[in-house]
């Protein structure tokens, strides 16, 4: 894997069209979880089991940067907080899926530009699209 900035991943809210892309984005960053099936018994001699498959399956994005756009507070504020969200990276690899925005923080500090941090919750099914796949 060849290594690239990180202010070449971009991120969207949104459908696919060019106002959706959030401006002023510093950081992304993505979590994976997979919570797992405990099925330890008494059969296991005191070592805890785990079931090859996960309960549960999610993904959790984080964004932070400098405040440039008011989309995210808008439709925080107006209960429009559900929408497709996609990470690109520039080899070409993509993450989309539906997405709850949870939290929405905005600081501004009495010497220094506006900052905000963002998290999203996955919701259903998040795709992953390997470079080379089709989009």
């Amino acid at each position: 894997m060849a290594a690239f900035a990180g202010r070449q991943i971009t991120f969207r809210w949104g459908d696919e069209s060019p106002q959706d892309t959030i401006e002023g984005v510093r950081e992304k960053g993505v979590e994976l979880n997979g919570e797992p099936i405990d099925i330890t018994s008494d059969d296991d001699a005191g070592w805890r089991r785990l079931l090859a498959i996960p309960a549960e399956n999610q993904v959790n994005l984080k964004i932070s940067g400098v405040t440039k756009s008011a989309r995210l507070k808008r439709d925080w504020l107006n209960g429009d907080r559900y929408a497709q969200a996609t990470i690109t990276w520039p080899d070409g690899g993509r993450l989309t899926g539906d997405f709850f925005l949870s939290t929405y923080n905005e600081t501004g500090a009495y010497n220094g530009a506006t900052t905000f941090e963002a998290s999203l919750m996955s919701s259903g099914v998040v795709t992953y699209s390997p470079v080379g796949s089709p989009l």
